[in-house]
């Protein structure tokens, strides 16, 4: 009995992984991860497959519906480029998704979801400014949580995970999906 409990996986690691192989699938099924592909590029697609799926697990406000879900990119331009090839005519909800790349202190006015890759030369200037209501923060820079952000991308052991903030989801007006929240490595704030 003891030798078959330790071959079992606990249920919440066991969600984790099926989560994981789901967001392959999907990226794969989406065109997001192509067989032969470099490891940055496939990081990319792999990013991009994220962006989506966070999108479709986030409840915005209704002062900020739209007709489209604008997603708009700090950086990342790799991460944008496979998003874009890989959502093609993808929704979140009953609204298709544009991109649109931000250049230095241009406004995230009309952006619902904003990705702020850490590299950017001008990336500080909208991680300080991340908390904006009605816009579901992303970002890869470290502590990007505590700087306002509302989701953390991370490498870990060659794999994507991710934290949420949740009183910085609550500050911008989104509810995050306890779903999502299931699949964060952590999940700080209580959001209330």
């Amino acid at each position: 009995m003891a030798d078959e409990q330790s071959h079992r996986t606990p249920p919440r690691t066991g969600f984790r992984r099926s989560y994981t192989g789901l967001i392959l699938m999907f990226a794969w099924g989406c065109g997001f991860l192509h067989a032969e592909v470099p490891d940055t590029i496939r990081e990319d697609h792999l990013r991009a497959g994220y962006l989506l799926n966070f999108s479709k697990f986030v409840e915005w406000p209704t002062f900020g519906a739209t007709d489209v879900l604008t997603i708009c990119f700090v950086g990342g331009t790799g991460i944008r480029d496979a998003f874009t090839a890989g959502a093609g005519s993808q929704q979140v909800g009953a609204r298709p998704i544009v991109t649109r790349s931000l250049s230095a202190r241009a406004s995230p006015e009309g952006c619902q979801v904003l990705y702020v890759e850490a590299a950017a030369p001008f990336s500080q200037d909208y991680m300080n400014a991340a908390v904006n209501p009605a816009l579901l923060t992303v970002g890869d820079a470290h502590d990007f949580i505590h700087k306002g952000g509302i989701v953390e991308l991370f490498a870990d052991s060659n794999r994507l995970r991710f934290n949420v903030n949740l009183d910085n989801a609550r500050k911008a007006g989104l509810r995050i999906s306890s779903s999502l929240l299931q699949l964060a490595s952590r999940v700080e704030g209580t959001g209330q």
